[in-house]
């Protein structure tokens, strides 16, 4: 289940420094390149929602294998993409079978280690692989780029993807069946929200705020929204229960995960562009660049985290937003001129309460609803940390487009403080003073 899970979301991270190649091999443009990271993402996104349920209905462990199986066709499909539009749809294909492997391996845990203490375990490993993939694709990302090429990068997911399938086969249990219902309109009006939405933003920094193309993603993206208000109103099974969003902590917890998401990807993204396009790095020089942040970010996930279990979440996502934002804050000198001291303390002081954060997050939302409901809570704030990934490497691809690189950056990075510091006013909001064990 690691295996897979840890592969979905490499590839979500791998790709950024690799992003100047393509765009240098296929002659496009930024929003070109940020529609080959944000197709994935929202695709993502939008079906994680339903991957729940449609795990349920074919049982997790077959979900678990056909959404893998679907990764891996596309991945291939990405490493042989002869344009940059051919790119981009292998990667929304990606996306939406990634949608269907997340929820399934969470569940395919579940089912396995019934027992609550073995279980806790389990999930904490697992969490704990979400943070290590991030901060390991930068260095993988740029040492397949250096060595072979970017399409490496899709291309090492065939034979893991393969691996993971038998040993699921092999290892995995069959799992229970249930009938779940399938909010087939909520689903079609969520994919037209998120990718509408974010497209608008993507191309109003390409083309115009008032060119037709971007008023009308805008337009389906706000009609889209009132169809599925409408729509999860009065279905019987709703995919996303609107009753949800009168519950302060649960509104709190997704807000605080499309947050996280915005600065840990944003920054990221706008970083390893920096060091490619203004510092002069190749794909490998900037993939190791980000090793102190990795670092960093894996020691706070594996060991600092463990403290979470002593004093609760609040402590660690607190002191981890405060981290992350005095590290953005701190890399917001930057400038053209490579200034190494002064990126390596930023990055990593933001590893460090990025790290912090990321194993705490989900106790936020799922302390919010009972626990029968802690599967549609973890397929709702995952979703949102996408749709603020998302949102975050649009919005910094226009600024940096838009602005001359010192400066570009400098805004990029003042966001991700801001949004950091809002973190912490969510949590202090939303939690009590004195959060249980």
């Amino acid at each position: 289940m690691c295996l897979g899970f840890f592969m979905v979301l490499l590839d979500s991270s791998a790709l950024n420094v690799a992003l100047p190649r393509i765009r240098a091999e296929f002659a496009g443009g930024l929003s070109g390149l940020e529609w080959t990271v944000n197709g994935y993402t929202i695709a993502m996104a939008a079906f994680l929602l339903s991957g729940g349920s449609i795990g349920d209905r074919w049982g997790a462990r077959r979900g678990f294998q056909v959404s893998l199986a679907g990764f891996v066709v596309s991945s291939a499909a990405c490493a042989v993409s002869p344009s940059l539009p051919a790119l981009v749809a292998s990667r929304v294909v990606q996306g939406v079978a990634a949608g269907g492997l997340l929820p399934a391996s969470l569940a395919v845990i579940a089912h396995m280690y019934a027992e609550p203490a073995r279980r806790a375990k389990a999930l904490t490993i697992w969490g704990g692989v979400s943070s290590l993939a991030l901060v390991c694709g930068p260095v993988v990302g740029g040492a397949l780029t250096s060595a072979v090429g970017w399409r490496a990068i899709f291309l090492i997911n065939v034979p893991v993807g393969l691996l993971a399938i038998l040993l699921t086969q092999l290892k995995v249990a069959p799992s229970p069946v249930h009938g779940a219902h399938l909010d087939i309109r909520g689903q079609i009006a969520a994919v037209l929200v998120v990718g509408c939405g974010v497209g608008a933003l993507i191309e109003g920094g390409d083309r115009g705020w008032a060119s037709p193309l971007t008023c009308a993603l805008l337009a389906v993206a706000v009609a889209s929204l009132a169809a599925f208000a409408w729509i999860e109103q009065r279905v019987p099974h709703p995919m996303l229960p609107l009753s949800l969003f009168t519950r302060p902590r649960f509104v709190a917890g997704l807000a605080i995960g499309a947050l996280f998401q915005f600065g840990a990807y944003g920054a990221q993204f706008a970083l390893s562009l920096h060091l490619q396009n203004v510092w002069g790095l190749d794909a490998l020089g900037a993939g190791l660049s980000f090793v102190p942040f990795a670092a960093m970010w894996t020691f706070a996930s594996f060991v600092l985290a463990r403290l979470v279990s002593r004093t609760g979440a609040k402590p660690l996502l607190v002191a981890g937003a405060l981290g992350a934002a005095c590290g953005a804050a701190l890399l917001v000198p930057l400038g053209e001129q490579p200034s190494w001291s002064l990126f390596v303390a930023g990055s990593c002081l933001l590893g460090l309460g990025a790290g912090l954060m990321g194993p705490s997050l989900p106790a936020v939302v799922l302390g919010a609803l009972p626990t029968h409901q802690s599967g549609l809570a973890s397929g709702a704030l995952n979703a949102l940390r996408q749709v603020g990934g998302a949102v975050g490497i649009a919005l910094f691809g226009l600024l940096l487009e838009e602005y001359a690189p010192g400066i570009g950056l400098r805004i990029c990075l003042a966001l991700v403080a801001v949004g950091f510091l809002a973190t912490v006013a969510a949590v202090l909001w939303s939690m009590p003073r004195k959060a249980a064990p």
